[in-house]
């Protein structure tokens, strides 16, 4: 059975991983998924779990944070608090959507979560075109 620490060794060996060309959206993520050019992060965190063989500890296979969330209140297994390194976290970034971005929980600290996340930067925490390790705190968790 996979576990936490299968996942997240396949997210560290894609740490700086960059979309081609900059600013497309196309990665081998989205070929592997069937939809590049689109935004990848939970595309990014889809891929990771498979390469595990832990593609069925998802709920659902989908490119959509929205959709995921959904689908782990449906199964009952949406959790708001007690963040574990593996568990698939779900931001609401201030003035955006409801469910923003999206990325892999590494470790849990005081004041939040550090997470290996794809299409994320600097510049734009969303869509920022690589696979980066990320501190986030506490009020932009959604779950």
């Amino acid at each position: 059975m996979p576990k936490a620490s299968d996942i997240l060794s396949i997210a560290r060996a894609e740490l700086g991983y960059t979309e081609n060309p900059q600013g497309s959206n196309r990665t081998k993520y989205g070929k592997w998924f069937g939809l590049d050019g689109n935004p990848w992060c939970m595309m990014f965190d889809q891929w990771c779990f498979a390469q595990a063989g832990a593609a069925y500890l998802l709920p659902v296979r989908t490119a959509s944070c929205g959709t995921m969330m959904r689908a782990a209140q449906a199964a009952g297994c949406w959790v708001t608090w007690d963040y574990q390194p593996g568990d698939v976290v779900i931001y609401d970034f201030p003035g955006g959507a409801d469910t923003d971005h999206t990325g892999i929980i590494e470790s849990v600290t005081a004041a939040g979560v550090v997470a290996i996340e794809g299409n994320t930067g600097a510049g734009n925490d969303a869509n920022g075109g690589q696979v980066q390790r990320r501190s986030r705190s506490n009020n932009l968790i959604k779950g």
